[in-house]
């Protein structure tokens, strides 16, 4: 494949102002990238012990040849491994090597990975820079924009983390061309879940992509994970800890959230949040926001994905409910959700993007799209 152009989005948030670099060959940018930053600082790739084992060698070997000298550190692959423990030894694995504020971290890898390795360089000596080299769909389109980092806890996913930006987020196409198709299409919902919300157009170019051999077409996959950054890196500017207008990225994961605890991590999290918005566009079809063609027309278009109420028969609505009062995005015991009230839009009501929805109309919508799947 010839090198795409790389397509550029500035970002400014939290009083930090960062490039997101999507193009290929990205990787042979990253030298660059860091001498940019800081040609002085001691450089850290973190990994899991998957991604790692893959293109942590080639990472550092291309850092070398620059000039630049770098080690790496890895953590147990999945997500759940994304736990205060792990990022406890690896914030003790730098301390033990003594790496210092002058420390430059690279979080190469999936969601996970960004995740945790943004929160331990939140927290490594109250704060070092990173850059964030994301390596599977899902984290080009979700995790690598906006700066939130954390971990998970047995009381629901995200519970502890912070928001700290990356210096630059660097998004090599390339990274997906073994990508298991399962989770490209697990990446490719979460953009989908941005369309549905901002982008009614973009659905046509993600109708066009085919999920076997999604490089084959790669400047129109450059354009899907594009549009999808832009409006999430746009919203993450304007409303960086999510006061309010970012709560609309929310959309399927207040009920997806609470999918992906009780299955114990095992649903990918695109596949979550797809059920999450049959879920979700149910409630608002309930309410009266939501008319029943368009929430037909997602939930024909989710199943092409696989996506199907059928497969939340193993939940209880009451158990979902439960855990989605225990998630951080609920106020006051009350469950909040994002409500389409056409195929991209939302409700915005007093100014307000999520809205409290009885625990009735989340659980009869709930048997609902069960019973329909």
């Amino acid at each position: 494949m010839n090198a795409l152009e790389a397509k550029t989005i500035q970002v400014r948030s939290g009083g930090e102002a960062y490039t997101i670099s999507i193009g290929s060959n990205m990787r042979d940018e990253l030298a660059a990238t860091i001498k940019k930053i800081g040609s002085s600082n001691r450089v850290v790739v973190v990994s899991d012990n998957l991604v790692g084992g893959m293109w942590g060698k080639a990472v550092l070997e291309q850092l070398a040849t620059a000039g630049i000298s770098a080690e790496l550190e890895v953590f147990p692959h999945g997500e759940k491994n994304k736990t205060q423990d792990n990022a406890t030894k690896l914030t003790h694995a730098l301390l033990e090597k003594k790496y210092g504020r002058d420390t430059l971290m690279i979080a190469l890898g999936g969601g996970v990975v960004g995740d945790v390795a943004g929160y331990v360089a939140a927290t490594y000596m109250r704060g070092i820079p990173y850059i964030n080299v994301p390596t599977t769909l899902l984290s080009m389109v979700d995790a690598s924009v906006g700066g939130k980092v954390g971990v998970d806890t047995p009381f629901g996913k995200n519970t502890i983390g912070a928001f700290w930006q990356p210096k630059a987020v660097l998004i090599d196409i390339e990274f997906l061309r073994d990508l298991p198709k399962e989770q490209l299409v697990s990446g490719l919902l979460e953009a989908i879940k941005v369309f549905y919300t901002a982008d009614k157009d973009a659905l046509d170019l993600v109708d066009k992509l085919d999920p076997e051999d999604p490089l084959k077409t790669p400047e129109l996959l450059q354009e899907i994970i594009a549009r999808a950054v832009e409006f999430k890196a746009g919203v993450a500017e304007r409303d960086e800890r999510e006061a309010n207008e970012r709560r609309i990225l929310n959309f399927g994961h207040t009920v997806g959230h609470a999918i992906e605890l009780l299955s114990h991590y095992s649903i990918p999290h695109g596949f979550a949040v797809g059920l999450g918005i049959l879920v979700e566009t149910k409630i608002a079809e309930d309410l009266g926001v939501l008319s029943k063609k368009d929430r037909q027309y997602i939930s024909e278009h989710l199943a092409r994905f696989d996506v199907v109420g059928s497969e939340l028969k193993k939940y209880k609505a009451s158990e979902v409910v439960d855990a989605m009062k225990r998630d951080k995005k609920a106020k006051g015991g009350s469950v909040y959700c994002v409500l389409l009230n056409g195929i991209g839009s939302v409700l915005i009501e007093d100014g307000q993007f999520a809205h409290a929805v009885e625990e009735s109309a989340i659980k009869n919508a709930f048997d609902a799209v069960v019973n329909s799947g």
